[in-house]
């Protein structure tokens, strides 16, 4: 009986020794990581502006399915997830002044790149009235001035003092103890009808991009050309460049 059992050890062993017999653990099978293990990956991008080519300057940007969300900032046209959990995700991109963007995206066990184009939530007409109102008031300015004035009035876009509409805010006119204001001076002298620049109209897409000279400004004025009992002066001075003081 004893000669039987440590016989059987033998062959038992043997067996074990020449692979017959598989060891793995019966929540694994063979060249399969348990997925409470996957390795975890990256994912980068870069966001440009689908017309002008540029890296968008912000934004936020979501990596989600049904078991993980992640989210981040775009930093100088770029993005970057780390520890990532292989799957199928949906990413959202959003953009102050762009149309959101979704797409689905798979991490798999390598580093992922891609490379985002979005485009500005303004019609071809509205970018076109924008240059030509930046080209009005900001030719004679440096390049940096043309953006400033450009920011400013992507500014009052989203200040809630203004309307919500680039057109309703480059044409908006107030009324003030009977008389009528304009809030830009080309669109009452005509100007503004003549074809913006090419500067103008890189300005305008810089300041899309996220590039705000003028410091969160909602309003410009010329200091050599308004009187100083003008209410402008009482407004919060956010800097000056060349020939413009921008204020909220």
């Amino acid at each position: 009986m004893r000669n039987h059992l440590l016989l059987s050890v033998i062959i038992i062993l043997a067996l074990v020794l020449s692979g017959c017999i598989n060891t793995i653990p019966p929540s694994s099978s063979a060249g399969v990581t348990p997925s409470g293990n996957q390795e975890k990956n990256s994912l980068t991008g870069i966001v440009e502006d689908a017309n002008s080519g540029l890296a968008l300057w912000n934004g936020k940007v979501s990596l989600t399915n049904d078991k993980h969300t992640y989210s981040t900032t775009i930093r100088n046209g770029a993005f970057a997830f780390t520890g990532v959990a292989p799957g199928k995700y949906t990413l959202a991109i959003e953009k102050e002044f762009y149309k959101p963007l979704k797409k689905q995206v798979t991490i798999t066990g390598s580093p992922t790149s891609i490379m985002e184009k979005m485009t500005p939530e303004f019609t071809s007409n509205e970018l076109d009235l924008f240059s030509r109102l930046v080209h009005a008031e900001a030719k004679g300015e440096t390049y940096r001035g043309q953006v400033a004035v450009a920011a400013s009035v992507l500014n009052r876009v989203v200040h809630p003092d203004y309307p919500d509409t680039l057109s309703a805010i480059i044409n908006q006119v107030v009324v003030s103890g009977g008389r009528r204001y304009y809030q830009y001076e080309p669109v009452l002298n005509g100007a503004i009808r003549k074809p913006a620049s090419q500067t103008a109209k890189d300005a305008v897409n810089d300041a899309l991009a996220g590039w705000d000279p003028s410091l969160n400004a909602t309003g410009f004025f010329a200091p050599a050309k308004v009187g100083p009992r003008s209410w402008v002066w009482n407004r919060r001075a956010t800097t000056t460049i060349g020939n413009h003081r921008f204020f909220r």
